[in-house]
């Protein structure tokens, strides 16, 4: 294969990749989102915050401006990314446990991903439903999952998105952890809840806008 080859090959690949890069935009999410965990035992009820957490959407670039109107058309892909050890619980002993029960060490994040979104009956401009599928990874295992996602436009132009996830975590070959020498059992079931805003800003500069 010839230098004049190559370079052919090379820029087609470039060509195709700028190509597919033009058919979704990226929408930052507001520091201000959050993910949390809740959860039971048999001495008292607990709950995880995490301190920090990574997500991205994508929407589709050329309906991207109907987020003003009807997000479910634009949405593409959602994926959050959580540190295990950004998983704080209000107790150091609860915390250390939590990440050994999660393998940080082998498997420091705990991935969601949505990858399909149909809007439920009712969607209106400022209010509506999804129903989703996607994947959910801990402890580096995946499991399918589906979620209903609720939306809510707020007074500013900001979207505010809302879930809850029910999940055992002996699906995902997690032993609950336990505290206080074993006194502290907790339960199988825990439920991940999230809080999504993506500000009337971040979408206008994903439409191309001022």
């Amino acid at each position: 294969m010839t230098r004049t080859h190559v370079a052919a090959l090379a820029l087609l690949a470039l060509m195709g990749t700028a190509a597919a890069a033009q058919t979704t935009a990226r929408v930052a999410v507001a520091p201000g989102s959050k993910l949390w965990i809740e959860g039971t035992s048999n001495l008292h009820e607990w709950s995880c915050k995490a301190d920090t957490l990574d997500a991205a959407i994508d929407v589709d670039a050329a309906a991207v401006a109907q987020l003003a109107t009807s997000a479910p058309q634009a949405l593409k892909h959602v994926q959050v990314k959580v540190p295990v050890r950004a998983l704080k619980c209000g107790h150091g002993a609860m915390d250390n446990n939590l990440y050994k029960a999660l393998n940080a060490d082998k498997t420091p994040n705990v991935n969601y991903i949505l990858a399909t979104f149909d809007a439920a009956p009712g969607t209106t401009k400022d209010s509506f439903t999804l129903h989703t599928s996607g994947t959910l990874e801990i402890s580096g295992k995946q499991n399918p999952i589906t979620v209903d996602v609720a939306a809510d436009r707020l007074p500013d132009g900001s979207i505010k998105a809302t879930g809850t996830v029910p999940i055992r975590m002996t699906d995902y070959g997690i032993k609950p952890p336990t505290a206080l020498f074993g006194r502290l059992k907790t339960g199988d079931e825990v439920k991940v809840h999230f809080e999504l805003t993506l500000t009337a800003k971040a979408i206008a500069m994903a439409a191309g806008q001022p």
